[in-house]
Order: C-alpha cells, then sequence, then structure tokens
C-alpha cells in the first residue's frame, strides 16, 4: 500500500520508485519467464538489438499474476481508484539504435484531457544506472502548462533538446530512476522521459493501467495506442480471475456499446 506522501508524490512528480517490491527468489523466477518469453517470440524489432513483444505477461501463466498481485494491484488501485482497466503489457529487450538511447518524449503527448490518467509499470530486469539505461523523467511535466512547454521535444529528432533549450539530451535537467532487480518504476504516461547510455540487452517487462473510461473520448484515446478492447489477449478478455475481470469489463462494455452504435 502507498503512504498519504507517496500518492502525493505522484500526483505532483507523476512517478514513484517502489524499491525491493519482489525478492531476489522472485526476480530470478520471473526473469526466466521473461527471457523464455523473449526467445520463443520474436516480436517487433527495430534494431540491431531491440526486441518488442505485446501482450507479454498475458502469455505466460506466472507472469499473468502480476497485474492482480496485491503489489501492483493495491497501488494502481489507490491511484487511479475503483474501476480502473487494464492497458496492455509487452516484454523488451535491447535499444533500437545503434547510439543506445531515447530521446526525451512523452508517450501520450497532445492527448486528451491530462487529468484522463493512465499509468505504466516497469519492472526491469537488471540493474539500471544514470548513464547506462536508467529511465530519466522531468518532474511533474504531466501537468499543463509545463507539458506543453516540452512539446518541442517530442520531435524524437537527435537535436530536439539542443534546438528548444540549448542543451544536449543527456544533460536536460531531469530526475534518473536508478535500481536494481526488484525494484518498480511508476509513471504517468503524461509525463516526459528518455534513456541515455542503454545496455545492449535492457530488458524489462511494462504494464499499463488507466483511470476507468467514462466518455467515448477516452475510450477513443486508449484505442489510438492499443489499449482499447480489441487489443485484449484472450487469456484476459475471458479470464474468470476477479480482478482481471474488474479490469477489462469495462473495456468490453465500451466495445459492445459502440459496436451496438454503429
Amino acid at each position: 500500500m502507498l503512504s498519504a506522501q507517496q500518492i502525493c508524490h505522484f500526483e505532483t512528480f507523476g512517478f514513484l520508485c517502489l524499491n525491493d517490491l519482489f525478492t531476489p527468489a522472485e526476480m530470478v523466477a520471473m526473469t526466466s519467464e521473461a527471457e523464455e518469453l523473449l526467445e520463443a517470440n520474436p516480436g517487433r524489432r527495430s534494431g540491431p538489438s531491440h526486441q518488442a513483444v505485446a501482450p507479454f505477461v498475458e502469455m505466460c501463466p506466472g507472469l499473468a499474476r502480476l497485474p492482480e498481485d496485491d503489489r501492483i494491484y493495491r497501488p494502481i488501485e489507490q491511484l487511479l481508484g475503483e474501476g480502473f482497466v487494464w492497458g496492455n503489457s509487452e516484454g523488451v529487450s535491447g535499444s533500437f539504435n545503434e547510439t543506445n538511447d531515447h530521446q526525451w518524449h512523452c508517450d501520450r503527448a497532445g492527448q486528451i484531457d491530462l487529468q484522463y490518467t493512465r499509468i505504466k509499470i516497469m519492472i526491469y530486469l537488471q540493474s539500471m544506472r544514470k548513464d547506462a539505461g536508467a529511465l530519466r523523467v522531468i518532474p511533474g511535466s504531466h501537468h499543463a502548462p509545463f507539458h506543453q512547454q516540452l512539446l518541442a521535444l517530442q520531435s524524437q529528432e537527435y537535436e530536439s533538446s539542443p534546438s528548444a533549450f540549448g542543451v544536449e539530451g543527456s544533460e536536460l535537467c531531469s530526475c534518473p530512476l536508478e535500481v536494481d532487480p526488484g525494484d518498480v518504476v511508476v509513471f504517468n504516461h503524461y509525463l516526459f522521459h528518455g534513456v541515455y547510455g542503454k545496455q545492449k540487452r535492457r530488458r524489462y517487462i511494462a504494464m499499463k493501467f488507466a483511470d476507468a473510461p467514462e466518455t467515448r473520448a477516452h475510450y477513443e484515446a486508449l484505442r489510438d495506442h492499443g489499449q482499447d478492447a480489441s487489443r485484449l489477449a484472450d487469456e484476459f478478455r475471458y479470464s474468470e480471475r476477479p480482478r482481471i475481470k474488474g479490469m477489462v469489463e469495462k473495456l468490453l462494455a465500451w466495445e459492445e456499446h459502440l459496436a451496438a452504435a454503429g
């Protein structure tokens, strides 16, 4: 469970780093299962060492328990409230470019109301340090107007940071989230983030969640990024496990409603 201070930290700065959430033994098992999935599924490749497999945790009985584990489920429920929805998962290995970086960007830049919260959880399978694969975030960049002021970074060009702010991307004011196996990073999808000095075998599991979609605009925003009901893995779409059912039922209801509306 998150403390009141941790909830305030997330709402204010847009991220949390939860240390030692999983034990070393649990991480050994998680890493083994993740590596088997990556080995068995080529997924999407956009660079010499890059591999992204989605869906991911849904495809392995052990990993599929992560979203309903109290250590994940309860904090997400505290941050999003009851009725939050599942947004799919992915397993990633490597770097998609030769410079081993990921320029400053926001996964949901220019989207609808910033108050419609969407969250990404990262579980890294090895240690990450500032100049060797750690996620860097710009605290508070999920809030307007700061968010809009940073949209100049969204081009993903190598010179976006120097042209916008006169400094190299690696020197931009930010907070590096250095982690070890067992730690979990939680961040708002509107938060600007980047990575510099990626490890070639940088591996992580990502899980996505969102506020309950209350309007068609909310649901369409999820659909724009493959987080709607059409992308649900069968293992979750037809799950009888109460917490998983609770995470997908609102997505299925919107799918049914829009199909009926034509």
